[in-house]
C-alpha cells in the first residue's frame, strides 16, 4: 500500500477514535466559528438540546438558541473567546416553562493559523442537580428545618450587614428578641411533636404578618415591612426564640406599634392536632447604636430586655436600658456563688416553731433554708430560691434540705422530744422530680426518722402545673405514712376544687392575711371562713405570720389549730432552737 494512503488511513482511524472518545463524554462539546455558526457538535449536546444534528450543524447560535438569549448571554462570551481568552461562566436557561437549568460553560479559543482564534471550542456541563444539592446543604446550614426561617448564622450575618449600613448612613436598627411564654409546659402537656407543630405555626403566622402589604404608619411617613427577602430579617435562632430586624427607625412609636401587633398575633389560638392551644410571647427590643455597637452586644441586650418582660408578668414587651444589665450581672454572680455554695455545703436550716393555739404547747417546727455567703452576707431566700428553681439547682438543694431536716428531727426525737412534727418545703421542680419519692424514702431510711412526723409543704400553685400527676405523687407520699400541707393558701388559685382533689392534712393560711389584718372587717371574715372550712373538712389550719397578741386572740376565738410567727419566735439556727425546746 502507498505510504501516503497508509498515513491517511491511520489518520482516519485516529480521527474516528477521537470522535468516539469525544462523543462518549457526558459533557456537551461544540465547535463554533467566527460567524457564530456550529461546525461540530457531540451527541451529548444533541441530547441535551433535544434537537437533531441537522437542526444544529451549519446553523448559527442565534438560530438554535434564539436571538434574545444569544444577544444577552452567549455573544459576549464568544467575542471574548475569539480575542484569545478562555472564558468560564455559569448561566441559567429555561429550556421548558418554569424549569430552570444551570449550565457551566467553558469557551476555549482554537487557533488554526495566525494570531486570531478561528474557532471557539465550547464545553458545557449541566450543574442543575449540583446547584440543588448545594441549596439543600445551604438550607441545612443557614435555615431552620422546622419553620423554614433563617437560623442563627444567617440572622447574625444579616444583622451585621444592617449595622454596617446604618453606621455609614447614620441610621438606626431595632432588634426584636422574643420567645414563647411557658413553651415547656406545652411540650410536657401535649408532647414534643405538638410543640414542633406549634413552633412551625408561630413561624408561619409571623411570616404572614411580615408579608403584609400595608405599611406601618409613623410620623412623617411609613415603614414598609414588605421587603425583598424580608424573611432574612425574621429568624428562629434556637428553641422557642425568634428575632427580627427593623431598619431605619427614627421614632420608638414605630417599634411600639410593631411589638403590640406581634402580641396581638398571639391572642388567637393555634390549632394543633385538633386542639386549640393558647400561648403568649414576651419581647425585648434593643437599638443600634444606643444599646450596642456590634451584633453581640445588640442581641444580648435585646435578650436581657426580653427577660425583663417575662419578669413583668409575660405577654408584654420591654425596651432595653442599662440598669437591666446590672441586674443580669448580679443574677449571674448569685448563680455562680450558688453553685459553689452547693458544692461547699454553705447552707443551713433554721427552724420556726409551731404552737397549738388552744394549749400553748409547741407541737412542731418548719425547716427553712438559709444561705450566708462570705462576700454577700446573708442572702434572702427571695433572691436565691427563684433562681435555684429556674436553673434546676433547687433539686440538689432540696434533697440536701430534706436529708438534713430528717437527720436533725431524729436527733431531737432521740433526746425525748418525740411528739414534734417537722415541716419541709418542696418547690415546684422538686415536687415533680421523677425521683422525689425515692429520695424521700431514702432520707427516711437513712436517718431513721419516723415518717408520721414528717410533713411536706407544697404550694397550691405548684400542684396546678399538672393536677393528675400531682395527685399520683401525693398518694405515693401519703402511702409512706407522712403528711401533706397545702402551703400559702389564699395567694394562688384558691379553688375549693383543689381541696377536693388534693387530700391534704394541713392548710397553711398565708401570712398576707394575718399581718396587719383588719380583724373586724374583710380580713377577719376571710380568715374565719378558712378556719371553719378546715374544721368541716377535718384538716388542720395553721396561721402563718402571727406577730401580735390581737391576732393570736382572734385565731384562738375562731378555733384555729396551730400558729407560727415572730410573736412566738423567728426561724432559729439549731443551737438557739434547742434553747426553746429546753
Amino acid at each position: 500500500m502507498n505510504p501516503k494512503n497508509l498515513i491517511y488511513k491511520q489518520l482516519e482511524h485516529e480521527l474516528y477514535l477521537y470522535k468516539m472518545m469525544v462523543n462518549a463524554s457526558l459533557d456537551s462539546i461544540t465547535l463554533i466559528d467566527r460567524n457564530y455558526t456550529y461546525c461540530i457538535v457531540t451527541d451529548a449536546y444533541i441530547r441535551a438540546r433535544q434537537l437533531t444534528k441537522e437542526d444544529i450543524l451549519n446553523h448559527t447560535v442565534a438560530d438554535v438558541w434564539g436571538q434574545k438569549i444569544f444577544d444577552q448571554i452567549i455573544k459576549s462570551k464568544l467575542d471574548e473567546c475569539f480575542t484569545g481568552k478562555t472564558v468560564s461562566h455559569v448561566d441559567a436557561y429555561e429550556f421548558k416553562k418554569n424549569e430552570i437549568n444551570y449550565i457551566e460553560t467553558i469557551y476555549t479559543p482554537c487557533f488554526t493559523s495566525g494570531k486570531e482564534a478561528s474557532y471557539a471550542v465550547v464545553l458545557s456541563h449541566n450543574i442543575t442537580e449540583l446547584r440543588k444539592s448545594q441549596k439543600k446543604i445551604e438550607a441545612l446550614a443557614y435555615y431552620d428545618s422546622l419553620t423554614s426561617l433563617p437560623g442563627r448564622p444567617l440572622f447574625l450575618d444579616r444583622l451585621y450587614r444592617e449595622i454596617s449600613i446604618a453606621s455609614r448612613n447614620g441610621k438606626s436598627v431595632a432588634v426584636f428578641f422574643f420567645d414563647l411564654d411557658e413553651f415547656k409546659k406545652t411540650n410536657d402537656t401535649f408532647g414534643h411533636s405538638a410543640g414542633d407543630k406549634l413552633l412551625a405555626s408561630v413561624g408561619n403566622r409571623l411570616k404572614k404578618y411580615l408579608r403584609q402589604s400595608d405599611a406601618i404608619a409613623r410620623p412623617g411617613g411609613t415603614i414598609n415591612l414588605d421587603k425583598n427577602n424580608n424573611e432574612d430579617y425574621l429568624a428562629r435562632i434556637g428553641g422557642d426564640e425568634f428575632t427580627f430586624i427593623i431598619t431605619d427607625i427614627s421614632d420608638k412609636k414605630v417599634t411600639t406599634a410593631i411589638a403590640e401587633r406581634i402580641l396581638n398575633l398571639f391572642k388567637e389560638p393555634f390549632k394543633i392536632k385538633n386542639r386549640e392551644i393558647f400561648i403568649s410571647t414576651s419581647i425585648g427590643i434593643a437599638f443600634y447604636p444606643d444599646d450596642g455597637n456590634d451584633v453581640e452586644a445588640l442581641l444580648k441586650n435585646a435578650d436581657t430586655a426580653m427577660y425583663k418582660a417575662k419578669e413583668m408578668g409575660k405577654n408584654t414587651f420591654r425596651y432595653y436600658c442599662p440598669d437591666m444589665n446590672k441586674k443580669a450581672v448580679e443574677r449571674l454572680k448569685i448563680e455562680t456563688k450558688l453553685r459553689y455554695a452547693i458544692k461547699n455545703r454553705e447552707f443551713q436550716l433554721h427552724y420556726q416553731p409551731q404552737y397549738n393555739i388552744g394549749t400553748g404547747q409547741m407541737i412542731g417546727m418548719e425547716a427553712l433554708i438559709r444561705w450566708e455567703d462570705k462576700e454577700m452576707g446573708l442572702v434572702s431566700p427571695d433572691d436565691f430560691i427563684p433562681l435555684a428553681e429556674e436553673t434546676g439547682l433547687i433539686i440538689e438543694i432540696g434533697e440536701w434540705a430534706i436529708n438534713s431536716a430528717c437527720r436533725q428531727g431524729k436527733i431531737w426525737h432521740d433526746r425525748g422530744f418525740q411528739n414534734l412534727s417537722l415541716g419541709v418545703n418542696l418547690s415546684v421542680r422538686q415536687f415533680f422530680d421523677p425521683h422525689l419519692v425515692d429520695k424521700i424514702k431514702s432520707a427516711i431510711e437513712t436517718t431513721m426518722f419516723d415518717p408520721a412526723f414528717l410533713e411536706l409543704e407544697i404550694t397550691e400553685t405548684a400542684m396546678m402545673h399538672d393536677t393528675e400527676r400531682a395527685i399520683l405523687i401525693m398518694d405515693e407520699l401519703k402511702g409512706m405514712g407522712l403528711r401533706i400541707a397545702l402551703d400559702d393558701f389564699g395567694t394562688g388559685y384558691s379553688s375549693l376544687v383543689h381541696l377536693k382533689l388534693f387530700h391534704v392534712d394541713t392548710l397553711k393560711i398565708d401570712q398576707v392575711f394575718i399581718r396587719n389584718a383588719d380583724l373586724k372587717g374583710r380580713d377577719g371574715a376571710i380568715i374565719s371562713s378558712m378556719i371553719d372550712m378546715c374544721h368541716k373538712l377535718e384538716i388542720k389550719a395553721v396561721a402563718e405570720g402571727v406577730e401580735n397578741m390581737e391576732s393570736l386572740r382572734f385565731l384562738k376565738d375562731h378555733n384555729c389549730h396551730l400558729a407560727q410567727g415572730f410573736f412566738f419566735s423567728p426561724p432559729l439556727p439549731v443551737e438557739h432552737f434547742e434553747g426553746l425546746l429546753q
